[in-house]
């Protein structure tokens, strides 16, 4: 527990909830606020802004709650606005946005920040303007005088390297690999948060999760040595009956120079509200509506957007040739 009395953070002592996105910047960060408080009746949700709609805020009462790393959704604001009202219709009170992505877009939902201990930042504003949730409430602390130990800054490095891709420090590996075996677990970035905020090894528990990651990177390893070169950058894998990390193999392959990435594999069809084999194009290259082509080509997607379109296996040939002609010019 850390000494806030009589600084500007005094009331940070006073949280019970934090409310945290599940990156590893969110999950860090949320482990050096739980380390920070120092008590054990705080509550821990992860979202993420996209979905506050569904956190239990009418379960919520009389709360003192932080949020960590929560943007406003930049797509549906008022979602996020509505998050708010729910949240303080219940008497609940907000203590602190620790979250780097948009101060005016947190004025505009909070409509001044009375009452916030730490208030919201935007990493856009140059070079020095912080980067990660984590180094938001690192300044905050040292702007109000209160000393940390070693424990809580490696939580903030983790948090901080984490936001700009890098997962090499010590907390930073071990959350994310933790985590990538079931990305959807919340349970774990709960349990990731709780055990980090005072433990610097990893347990059991969490080391077997880390062990269900490594084997998906396996995964990889024999993806990527049968791909197929399908010329013009266009490279072909087979990911079916595989757990995979797809962010971390679309990004091996496009460092292994492919332009567009055909993946077969089963995926949810949402208009089948079912799954099934399809075939996944992907692309890095932000100039390339693979959307748009596949349209044109006479190809009815199965969802996707921009630089990313899920065909029928049946429609792969064509929409690979309109792809090739695009990639010509």
């Amino acid at each position: 527990m850390t000494d806030l009395t009589g600084t500007s953070l005094t009331r940070l002592a006073d949280v019970d909830l934090v409310v945290a996105v599940g990156s590893v910047d969110g999950i860090c960060t949320a482990a050096a606020l739980l380390r920070i408080i120092g008590r054990d009746d705080v509550g821990l949700q992860f979202t993420q802004a996209f979905t506050v709609d569904k956190l239990p805020v009418r379960e919520w009462s009389g709360r003192k709650v932080a949020l960590v790393d929560l943007a406003v959704n930049n797509r549906n604001p008022q979602m996020t606005a509505d998050f708010i009202a729910a949240l303080r219709a219940g008497g609940n009170q907000l203590v602190a946005v620790i979250d780097e992505h948009s101060r005016e877009d947190w004025l505009a939902v909070l409509g001044s920040f009375d009452g916030l201990v730490i208030e919201p930042q935007s990493q856009n504003d140059g070079d020095d303007a912080p980067k990660s949730s984590g180094e938001v409430l690192r300044r905050a602390l040292a702007d109000a005088g209160v000393e940390v130990g070693i424990h809580t800054h490696e939580l903030f490095d983790a948090a901080d390297a984490a936001d700009r891709m890098d997962f090499t420090t010590h907390f930073g590996a071990l959350v994310n690999q933790a985590v990538k075996s079931r990305i959807q677990d919340d349970t774990r970035r709960v349990y990731l948060a709780r055990h980090f905020a005072w433990n610097w090894d990893a347990d059991e528990k969490i080391l077997n999760w880390i062990a269900e990651y490594e084997a998906i990177l396996r995964n990889h390893t024999v993806i990527m040595t049968a791909r197929q070169f399908l010329g013009n950058g266009i490279v072909r894998v087979v990911a079916t009956g595989k757990a995979v990390d797809m962010t971390t193999l679309m990004s091996e392959l496009y460092l292994d120079g492919a332009r567009v990435v055909a993946l077969e594999g089963e995926a949810f069809v949402p208009a089948k509200q079912a799954k099934e084999i399809l075939v996944a194009f992907g692309t890095a290259d932000k100039r390339l509506d693979l959307m748009m082509i596949v349209r044109a080509s006479g190809v009815t997607p199965l969802g996707g957007f921009a630089q990313k379109v899920n065909v029928d296996l049946a429609d792969e040939q064509r929409a690979i040739a309109a792809i090739r002609a695009a990639l010509q010019g």
